[in-house]
């Protein structure tokens, strides 16, 4: 063990930090961070305006009668809530190519806005240019966004480059002239190479494929989309999170190039349910709200249960660390948790970390493949109490018993484990006291 910890230390955690701080890594986290509003006010206006129920199939009762007051306020908001719902989620990928653009001009200390509508303009090229010389917005939504990450990374590269270089610069400065003129002037030949280059591209692989980069990405992007919503894949990308974080690698080393995926699929069960999909029958499984509420209860490592076991401790120390803790844990926070325990360098404690995670989705996955618990259509949020969150992302009452029932086995899980912990400290607060007292 004390040389697969070395090993973890010198070679693993440099290269996982150096990624955690990769640029576009950094800028599509921080783009994703700053659309959790949008998300969380769609997905709001969405379920109020889609009753999960038919209260017409209904019989005689209070249920039905709360249903048929839910489809009432549905008729009256809808075409106020839908305009909500089409303004923040059927146009994610213009959203992320706006957001790119900014993150990394602010990596980079642009202080122009240019490169913003660089990006945005670049991938609204390449993702409504069509056959027909029309206009489609067909892909602003999820099923653009990896076509808005790579066009928005690649022209705000070219042009950052030539810019630099100052490849035909016009020169206006002095003389009185705006600064935001003398930029935009003195930089106009960039964005002239930047655009023609991004409309040839487009125009290229649309008369290759008759179907334009966003359905090419489509095709290239869906082995891997289909190997995260695995049963497999959600089970090691989970392994290898909690691994790392055991280690003291945050796990955003790894959810940080997931959310694209995450994210894709969230969005394009959202879409579909508002097309009238059942909720059973969405396509995808593994979303973002699956990972934070199913998953993750109480934080990574799903350690809600652990909280619990904390708060009630025999041990003075680890009693302190679960009132402090007990709190955030409703709110999916577990820092305080990781680092106080500890839990994370903590042999006792490392085999229930790593595996009950993993379990949580197993048992979610099976449970919503069988159609027994409704698909994830919404997001309340990461930081949603997740049996609240559960219900709320999947309007499925079923979704919430699950998260109480894996509560309770991750609980037990961690019971052994955490005992054996107990007793150390038990003892190591025994030994301490006979010290004082001599």
């Amino acid at each position: 063990m004390d040389k697969f910890i070395s090993f973890m230390d010198s070679k693993i955690a440099p290269i996982a930090n150096k990624l955690a701080r990769q640029k576009y890594l950094q800028a599509l986290q921080n783009t994703f961070l700053a659309l959790i509003p949008f998300m969380t006010i769609g997905s709001f206006a969405l379920i109020i305006i889609s009753p999960p129920m038919d209260y017409t199939k209904m019989g005689p009762g209070a249920l039905r009668t709360i249903f048929y007051g839910w489809s009432m306020v549905a008729n009256f908001l809808s075409p106020m809530l839908g305009y909500i719902y089409k303004a923040t989620m059927s146009v994610m990928s213009l959203y992320v190519a706006i957001g790119l653009g900014y993150n990394l001009a602010k990596h980079y200390k642009l202080k122009s806005i240019l490169p913003i509508f660089i990006t945005t303009a670049s991938f609204f090229i390449a993702a409504t240019m069509s056959s027909d010389a029309s206009i489609s917005f067909t892909y602003f939504d999820a099923s653009g966004l990896f076509t808005a990450i790579l066009i928005s990374i690649g022209s705000f590269e070219l042009y950052r480059i030539l810019a630099e270089k100052k490849v035909g610069y016009i020169n206006l400065e002095g003389g009185g002239v705006p600064p935001a003129l003398t930029d935009s002037i003195g930089n106009l030949v960039p964005s002239v190479i930047v655009l023609g280059a991004v409309s040839v591209v487009s125009y290229i692989v649309l008369s290759l494929t008759g179907s334009g980069i966003p359905a090419l990405m489509a095709v290239i992007m869906t082995p891997i989309v289909k190997s995260v919503d695995s049963i497999w894949g959600v089970v090691i990308l989970a392994l290898v999170v909690m691994i790392f974080w055991w280690f003291g690698i945050h796990d955003t080393v790894i959810t940080g190039p997931l959310s694209p995926f995450l994210v894709n699929n969230y969005t394009a069960n959202m879409t579909a349910f508002a097309a009238g999909t059942a909720a059973t029958a969405l396509p995808y499984i593994v979303t973002e709200p699956f990972w934070w509420t199913f998953m993750a209860i109480g934080g990574s490592g799903a350690t809600f249960g652990l909280a619990i076991l904390a708060l009630t401790s025999k041990s003075k120390q680890i009693k302190t660390i679960g009132k402090i803790t007990m709190i955030p844990a409703f709110f999916n926070i577990n820092e305080p948790l990781i680092f106080g325990l500890p839990i994370m360098y903590n042999p006792t404690l490392m085999i229930p970390f790593t595996l009950v995670m993993p379990l949580n989705a197993v048992v979610t996955y099976l449970a919503m493949n069988s159609g027994l618990v409704a698909r994830t259509f919404a997001d309340a949020s990461w930081n949603m109490f997740s049996p609240i969150g559960a219900l709320i992302n999947t309007m499925d009452v079923k979704a919430l018993i699950l998260v109480l029932f894996m509560i309770v086995i991750d609980t037990i899980i961690y019971l052994p484990f955490f005992k054996t912990y107990e007793k150390q400290k038990l003892k190591e607060e025994m030994d301490a006291g006979e010290e004082n007292q001599g």
